[in-house]
């Protein structure tokens, strides 16, 4: 081989030998992802039609016996109602309201405060016709005063008519007990607003 051969092939060695040492290609940097959009703004629950409606009010996972109730409501006592439908706690809650959800229901959040730094939050689905027809799943978380509860309830409501001639918007009847909320509220604001709306502040004890 001659000198001008060798010299070649060397230098061949060379450059391939630079290029298993040359450094691979970047690779292109993946487009960065958008944060998700924000939800959608609550939307005001509709009025449920005014007349007597029957609710039924389970805790679950409680060995109580549903609460059944029925109240005689027009357009003012409806939008004092608080969430579980058994009170006036309605008027201590803000950011009230629902989004639409995929499958039909109703998703609703809800933030009330009581007095005395007690704050419930609840937060749940709707299905049915909330004007005339509906069941409620609700989760209840309370905090404030030394209180931390969460409960969960099922309420299942319903028009059934008119109210009965005897009846004034406000009346609720429960274990044969017939009591007026909006009277009671009268009496006192904290009647009326009692507890976050888990238990039944207005009807007799069982």
């Amino acid at each position: 081989m001659s000198d001008k051969s060798v010299y070649l092939a060397a230098l061949a060695a060379c450059v391939l030998l630079a290029a298993c040492h040359k450094a691979p290609p970047k690779e292109a940097a993946a487009p960065a992802v958008p944060p998700p959009p924000p939800p959608p703004p609550l939307q005001p629950l509709p009025a449920r039609a005014p007349g007597l409606w029957e609710t039924s009010l389970t805790e679950i996972g409680s060995a109580e016996a549903p609460q059944t109730l029925q109240i005689c409501i027009d357009a003012q006592v409806d939008k004092r109602l608080g969430i579980l439908g058994n009170d006036l706690s309605g008027e201590a809650c803000t950011e009230k309201g629902y989004r639409p959800q995929g499958d039909g229901s109703l998703g609703f959040l809800a933030e009330c405060h009581t007095g005395a730094g007690v704050v419930t939050e609840y937060s749940g689905s709707i299905d049915g016709d909330y004007t005339h027809d509906y069941t409620m799943k609700a989760r209840l978380q309370t905090t404030g005063a030394n209180l931390n509860r969460v409960a969960s309830y099922e309420v299942v409501s319903r028009r059934v008519g008119a109210c009965k001639p005897d009846q004034k918007p406000g009346d609720m009847i429960s274990d044969g007990v017939k009591v007026n909320l909006v009277d009671m509220a009268g009496q006192g604001k904290d009647k009326g607003k009692g507890g976050g709306g888990d238990k039944m502040s207005a009807a007799a004890p069982d």
